[in-house]
Order: structure tokens, then sequence, then C-alpha cells
């Protein structure tokens, strides 16, 4: 199954990234822990996967950004390592998007302060 992500919002003052998972809007659910501080969020009902939230998101970003393993143990308890991966690819992408579009600022300067309004992480 195609997994599908897109950011929905971050709080810097929590550190919390909230995504979506195959869904176009918020839906009721509830998180399950699946290490790393990121919670899947499975609707309550089906309990189809709709969405994630990242606590602690700098430094699991920074982690991926390091290329450190991103321990699946908790997820596969939970049946949930193929949407723990794809979240640690979405993350990659994010880094290699604003990489590229830094690149083409040209300014140094200009490069950080993008990098870090797009995804409010130290480059």
């Amino acid at each position: 199954m195609k997994i599908e992500i897109r950011s929905l919002g971050y709080d810097p003052e929590s550190d919390n990234l909230d995504l979506l998972i195959n869904s176009d809007r918020p839906v009721p659910a509830y998180a399950v822990h699946v290490g790393v501080g990121v919670y899947i969020r499975r609707e309550f009902d089906s309990h189809r996967v709709v969405g994630a939230i990242i606590d602690g998101y700098r430094d699991f970003a920074a982690r991926v950004r390091r290329g450190e393993p991103i321990p699946t143990d908790l997820a596969a308890q939970e049946g949930l390592v193929e949407e723990l991966e794809a979240i640690v690819a979405w993350q990659r992408e994010v880094d290699a998007l604003s990489r590229d579009l830094a690149t083409h600022l040209g300014d140094l300067a200009r490069q950080q302060e993008l990098l870090e309004t797009l995804i409010k992480v130290p480059a």
C-alpha cells in the first residue's frame, strides 16, 4: 500500500510535528507510540492509520539527517513498521528538497535562513 504523508502543522514551542497519513483532514484517532518520539495515529473504529505526531521533531529530524538508525522494534510490535519507515523516508525527502532549494539561492546566509524556516531545525 502506498503511504501518502503531508505535514499538517509544526508547533515550535512544544517541538511537535503533526502529519496526515493517507488522509486529507484530521480524523479523531488514538496514538500508538512506535519509538523515537513518533506516535502513529489510528482511527478509533477502523484502526486505519490517519496520521502521526513526532514529539521532539528537531531531534528526530537531526537523527535522520545524520543517518542514525531508527529502531523499529516497537513499530513491529504494533504492525506499523511500514508507516514508520515511510515517515523516515518523508523526512529525508524534506531535507533533500530544502537543501536543493537553498542551493539555488546561492547565498550561504540565505540558505541557512531558508532551511531554518522550512524545517524549523538547524541545518
